[in-house]
C-alpha cells in the first residue's frame, strides 16, 4: 500500500484513535506532520504511534531574523517537534523549501547531526518545482523528498528514475490537483476552465485514475491523501485499488504547468 495520511487538520476528525487504527488495519504506515501543520504534533502525539513513520517538517526560516538566530529557530522547533510527538524516533524530517537549505548550509548540517543522533532516520526536503529538486539533489545527500504529482502536473516524472538511481525515497501529494479531481464537472473553479476538456476525457471513477497515476510509477514510495473519516479512508483504499484500463496518462498532462516552470526540458534530460 502505497498511501500515506496527510494530518495537518487530523483534530477536526471524527476520531483520532479510530481513523489511526483504521489507517493500520488498511496497510497504511505513514503519517505526514509538520511543525507548521496547527496542533497536528501535538494532537498525534496523544496517541500510541508504533505502528506508523512519522515525517514531519521544519518551520520556514524567517529572513528578518540573523543566521544565527534561524539556525536556532530551526533547532528548538526540532526539539519541541519531538516533545509534541512524544519523543518517538522520526522516520523523516524534511525542510519545507530548498531555498533555507542552500542559503544557509548550516541548516544541513544542524538535520544531519539529528540524524547522525538517530533522532531522525531519514532527512530531506519538500520542493514545489523540478529545477530546485535538481540543485538541491546535486548539493546535498538528500535521503527522502516530496513533491506535487498527478495526472495533470507531470513536471517530476522525467527527474523520478534519478531520484531513485540516488535511493532517494519519493513522497507525492497534491494528487487531486487541489481538489479539483474529487469534484464534478460543474464544480470546477472558473479559474480552471481552460482544463474541462482534458478533465472529460479522465474515464470514471476519476479518483481511481488519479491516484493509479502515482501508483503506476514505480519509484514513487508514498502517496499522501488527506481523511478526515474511516469513510474517507475506505473510499481512499478502494479506490487504490480499483483496477482500471490500460490507459496513457501522458494524455492528460496539462502544458500550462510546463510553460509555467521553463525547467521540465533539464528533468527531461537527465533520464
Amino acid at each position: 500500500m502505497k498511501l500515506a495520511l496527510d494530518t495537518s487538520i487530523i483534530s477536526k476528525a471524527d476520531n483520532v484513535q479510530t481513523l489511526l487504527d483504521h489507517a493500520t488495519s488498511l496497510g497504511i504506515t505513514v503519517l505526514d506532520t509538520s511543525a507548521l501543520y496547527r496542533d497536528s504534533e501535538a494532537c498525534l502525539g496523544q496517541y500510541n504511534l508504533e505502528n506508523f513513520d512519522v515525517v514531519t517538517k521544519t518551520v520556514k526560516c524567517d529572513y528578518t531574523l540573523s543566521r544565527y538566530d534561524n539556525f536556532e529557530r530551526i533547532k528548538d522547533t526540532f526539539y519541541a517537534s519531538q516533545k509534541k510527538l512524544g519523543y518517538i524516533e522520526l522516520y523523516g524530517l524534511m525542510f519545507h523549501s530548498v531555498r533555507e537549505v542552500l542559503e544557509y548550509p548550516e541548516l544541513w548540517d544542524l538535520v544531519s547531526d539529528f540524524k547522525d543522533k538517530e533522532y531522525v532516520y531519514k532527512i530531506g526536503v519538500s520542493v514545489t518545482n523540478p529545477d530546485e529538486l535538481i540543485e538541491v539533489i546535486d548539493s546535498y545527500d538528500i535521503d527522502i523528498v516530496q513533491l506535487p504529482l498527478n495526472i495533470f502536473d507531470q513536471r517530476f516524472a522525467g527527474i523520478l528514475p534519478e531520484l531513485k538511481q540516488k535511493g532517494i525515497e519519493v513522497h507525492s501529494r497534491n494528487t487531486f490537483n487541489e481538489g479539483i479531481l474529487l469534484k464534478n464537472e460543474w464544480q470546477i473553479p472558473e479559474k480552471y476552465r481552460s482544463i474541462k476538456p482534458i478533465f472529460q476525457r479522465i474515464p470514471e471513477p476519476k479518483i481511481a485514475y488519479a491516484l493509479a497515476f502515482p501508483k503506476a510509477l514505480k519509484e514513487v514510495d508514498k502517496i499522501i491523501i488527506s481523511a478526515l473519516s474511516t469513510k474517507d479512508l475506505d473510499i481512499f483504499a478502494d479506490m487504490y485499488n480499483f483496477e482500471i484500463d490500460n490507459i496513457d496518462f501522458a494524455e492528460f498532462r496539462i502544458n500550462w504547468f510546463y510553460t509555467k516552470f521553463l525547467n521540465v526540458k533539464i528533468c527531461e534530460n537527465r533520464i
